[in-house]
């Protein structure tokens, strides 16, 4: 079995418990929530065996100042609170949570343990620049 055709498996079991069918296209598969609003991309880039989760939390062309950007490189170094993802800035100046896994190391069962948790540590973190925002 291909890696594309594991990735799409488990995909596909995750998406029987949420009632939807997903599925790759193009190596790429978006979960949006009832709002539209994007929870987690799955992507596997071509010729790799890792599966990236990103998700979009921010347009960053409005908050962009230096001490705010400062900010955001500096959580990327607070181990306990990123959990092993990192923050990106995308090509439309989007700032994205990021997460990176061996596909050789899953299963039906831990992808979905690690999409639900990178989901939760999306919404987190969301929750966590609001708060600097609105406190600043």
């Amino acid at each position: 079995m291909s890696i594309t055709d594991s990735v799409n498996q488990y995909l596909a079991a995750w998406g029987r418990r949420h009632n939807t069918t997903l599925s790759l296209n193009d190596g790429v598969c978006a979960l949006v929530n009832g709002d539209r609003q994007e929870v987690a991309v799955v992507e596997l880039p071509a010729d790799s065996d890792c599966v990236l989760f990103h998700c979009q939390l921010e347009n960053m062309q409005a908050t962009a100042s230096e001490n705010r950007l400062r900010m955001l490189l500096a959580l990327n170094f607070e181990m306990n609170a990123m959990r092993g993802c990192w923050l990106a800035l995308d090509g439309d100046d989007c700032l994205r949570l990021c997460s990176q896994l061996s596909v050789s190391g899953l299963d039906a069962r831990t992808f979905s343990q690690m999409l639900e948790g990178f989901i939760t540590q999306a919404q987190e973190v969301s929750e966590f620049l609001n708060e600097i925002r609105e406190a600043a």
